[in-house]
């Protein structure tokens, strides 16, 4: 028998899709810069294996999360341009995360920042569940010792220290951008860390991130800057390795319907932001 709880989903997607559809779309024009002349793109930049990349399908129109299924983690080697379906002068531009290509693609990147080349910056997080890399096993990893939650652990730390210092190297290029931008902080894979939700939003709000938010807001004219917070899951799955290991099933009890609120949650800000911006 089908799944109840499964079925009520489907048909709550079904019955609201009409709203969703337009919300996005609602997205796409303001992205277009619709009856103004702001053409500047958005900069989604992050750790790699933050979702990054489905972000910018999504922001593109290039991906349906109510329609299509979650894809195999492909590691990011080059700088990503995304182009809205019916504009191609605006951009979502991916640069890839990983530590020794962000030397490669982000310095260009850093100074187009402080030039104020973009209208906004999303920095993606997930609370240090990183994927990793492509037919990578966790054994393999350094920082792996003879056992799987120790290793879990260490790594999801160490990855949060990551996202910490990707968020202090471009602080100082974000203070001196004279143009009027939004930084949005987007914490994906919530359904993996959904279990732990207040000290998640805690950690990005009173910690030492939230620190550096402050700080950075203090620098800038209101009139000028504005950061908002999301936590969100763009696609819900195990944490693993394309080895078929699973290292943290999702929280029991996140579905569906809790990943499109989320979503919601996302596309709600959004608009805010593009109210501000547009100073509606």
């Amino acid at each position: 028998m089908p799944d109840p709880v499964t079925g009520q989903i489907a048909k709550w997607l079904w019955e609201n899709k009409h709203d969703i559809r337009k919300a996005l779309t609602g997205l796409y024009g303001w992205f277009r810069g619709k009856g103004r002349r702001d053409k500047r793109g958005i900069l989604v930049i992050g750790p790699g294996g933050s979702g990054k990349t489905t972000l910018g399908l999504l922001l593109s129109g290039e991906y349906d999360w109510l329609t299509d299924s979650p894809w195999t983690y492909t590691e990011s080697r080059r700088l990503e341009r995304y182009t809205l379906k019916d504009d191609k002068r605006v951009e979502v531009v991916v640069p890839p995360g990983q530590k020794h290509r962000r030397e490669v693609y982000w310095a260009d990147l850093q100074a187009e920042i402080a030039a104020g080349k973009f209208r906004g910056v999303i920095l993606m997080t997930a609370y240090g569940h990183h994927t990793l890399g492509e037919l990578v096993s966790y054994k393999d990893h350094p920082l792996y010792s003879k056992n799987k939650d120790a290793f879990l652990g260490a790594y999801l730390e160490e990855h949060r220290h990551e996202e910490l210092r990707i968020l202090r190297q471009i602080v100082p290029y974000l203070e001196v951008c004279q143009q009027r931008f939004w930084l949005l902080t987007l914490v994906a894979k919530q359904d993996l860390w959904w279990g732990d939700h207040p000290a998640v939003e805690r950690h990005y709000r009173d910690g030492e991130y939230g620190e550096q938010i402050r700080k950075l807001a203090a620098a800038k004219d209101t009139r000028v800057f504005r950061h908002e917070l999301v936590l969100a899951s763009l696609v819900i799955s195990n944490f693993g390795t394309d080895r078929q290991e699973t290292l943290k099933k999702n929280t029991e009890g996140y579905d569906q319907r809790m990943q499109v609120e989320s979503i919601r949650r996302l596309m709600e800000t959004m608009a805010a932001l593009k109210d501000w911006e547009t100073g509606a």
